[in-house]
């Protein structure tokens, strides 16, 4: 099935120091690949000068679209431009970072997979972000194993590329209170068509702070797991 209308998701939250350099680079790999796409940028409250360098960015490039919205978090901001993406018409939804991490040249082999494939994530085989986000991506797969009994292999990756009526079919069920909504996706995507795995690496953030912090699912442990439980019902 041949990708008509893409929309790459990218939420930002307080990303001056990489956020042009990121976009800079995904513009270029996506108009190599001469794809119909709409680069979307959701500005989720940053408190530096992230909007403004995104607004410049948008008139130098007629592809990108950014939206100025309240703070909500990484995750329900996905959602929320996952479900902006589905009114805009798109085929397919391709959900990237804005830190530099999620690099573009292997997106390339993403693409023939859509023939085949509905769901296709990145999995992380190295990265440079340090051994405690390895250990914790690590453990997190365990937890999504014990709560759902699905070995997901990168579950809260960000380099995530699904068909809209997959999207379409649980985008609605996501939890408003979901902390890692990510991880909810990729449970409901593999239960609706099994989750096909390419290997990337994932590089070091450009600059700035991760506003997710490492140990965050630790914290929301216990309500994770209750909603991952209720996730493999639906």
């Amino acid at each position: 099935m041949a990708i008509s209308n893409l929309w790459v998701i990218m939420p930002v939250y307080n990303e001056e120091e990489a956020i042009e350099q990121v976009v800079e680079e995904w513009v270029h790999r996506l108009n190599t690949l001469q794809l119909n796409y709409t680069l979307c940028i959701l500005n989720d409250g940053s408190k530096d000068g992230t909007l403004s360098k995104l607004k410049q960015l948008a008139e130098k490039h007629s592809r990108i679209f950014i939206y100025d919205k309240a703070n909500s978090g990484h995750g329900q901001t996905c959602v929320f431009g996952y479900k902006l993406a589905l009114e805009k018409g798109a085929d397919w939804i391709f959900q990237i970072d804005s830190d530099g991490q999620c690099d573009p040249k292997y997106f390339d082999a993403f693409i023939p997979m859509t023939d085949k494939h509905a769901c296709i994530y990145g999995v992380r085989k190295t990265r440079d972000d340090g051994m405690q986000r390895i250990i914790v991506s690590y453990f997190v797969t365990l937890f999504v194993f014990v709560a759902t009994g699905q070995w997901l292999r990168d579950p809260n990756v960000p380099y995530r590329l699904i068909r809209a009526d997959i999207m379409k079919s649980f985008v609605d069920d996501v939890p408003a209170d979901f902390h890692l909504a990510n991880i909810y996706v990729t449970v409901r995507s593999h239960k609706a068509s099994r989750i096909k795995w390419m290997p990337i690496h994932f590089r070091d953030r450009m600059g700035g702070t991760a506003s997710v912090k490492t140990f965050s699912f630790v914290k929301h442990g216990f309500k994770l797991f209750r909603q991952l439980k209720e996730a493999q019902k639906q």
